[in-house]
């Protein structure tokens, strides 16, 4: 009986120990005035872009995903599917892109607190050239407004023409912060980067940011941006880590 006493302690105390092992991402979905975003879905993506986890926000916008692996996960992306610009039946100036973060790192609980409007900043990632301490940010920001000057078939059709619903340098009002402190954007250059049908305008962004190799913090970058031609408003962040300790 002894024995059998001592053997449930040690299987409560393996599956005590294997919950306290996983972590929470929790945050609270909002547009850029404040106001709470409900009824919105929250998806944590992996590496082959297969949503592994999906909640969605309460009335005040918030949101809890539980017993999430530690690990390293694609993207955590936000979006109210009735108002998704190609899904939606509202009024144009009513509908929205997506927000998007980058890179998580789940390694300990996580606070992620969406915004997002019209403005959706895709791809968004964080590196270090080999050699440099130069901290590089690549981002490709979508125009909700341009995105519906396409209609579904030439989405489909790959045939049917060139897609670009970006956002031109000279439209492009950007800020970066790095851990919640805003810093300099030293350089920024656009890009075209082309996929299938798909042509869109990127940007490439030097930061005024020193890496360290040998810091082993998990850095927040976060990027704001507007389309001043259409004004329109995204955000989205990424997780930087340097590459010696990933």
């Amino acid at each position: 009986m002894k024995k059998l006493f001592i053997i449930i302690l040690m299987v409560t105390a393996c599956i005590s120990a294997m919950a306290q092992q996983n972590v929470k991402i929790s945050g609270r979905v909002t547009d850029f005035e404040g106001k709470p975003i409900s009824h919105c879905a929250v998806m944590l993506m992996d590496k082959l872009f297969h949503a592994v986890d999906s909640v969605s926000t309460d009335s005040a916008g918030y949101y809890l995903i539980n017993n999430v692996k530690p690990g390293r996960y694609l993207a955590l992306t936000a979006v109210r599917w009735d108002e998704y610009v190609r899904f939606s039946k509202l009024p144009e100036q009513d509908r929205r892109l997506e927000f998007w973060a980058w890179n998580i790192i789940a390694d300990k609980d996580l606070t992620i607190n969406p915004r997002y409007h019209r403005l959706e900043l895709y791809g968004t990632t964080a590196f270090c050239p080999t050699g440099t301490n130069a901290l590089m940010v690549y981002t490709r920001p979508m125009s909700a407004t341009e995105a519906m000057k396409y209609d579904e078939k030439l989405y489909r059709d790959s045939n049917n023409g060139v897609i670009d619903y970006s956002v031109k340098l000279e439209d492009f009002k950007v800020n970066a912060f790095v851990d919640y402190k805003e810093v300099k954007i030293l350089s920024i250059q656009n890009m075209t980067e082309q996929y299938g049908n798909q042509k869109m305008e990127a940007f490439l962004m030097m930061l005024d940011y020193t890496v360290h190799y040998d810091d082993s913090t998990v850095h927040q970058i976060r990027i704001t941006a507007e389309n001043t031609k259409h004004h329109e408003k995204g955000e989205n962040i990424c997780y930087y880590q340097s590459q010696d300790f990933e």
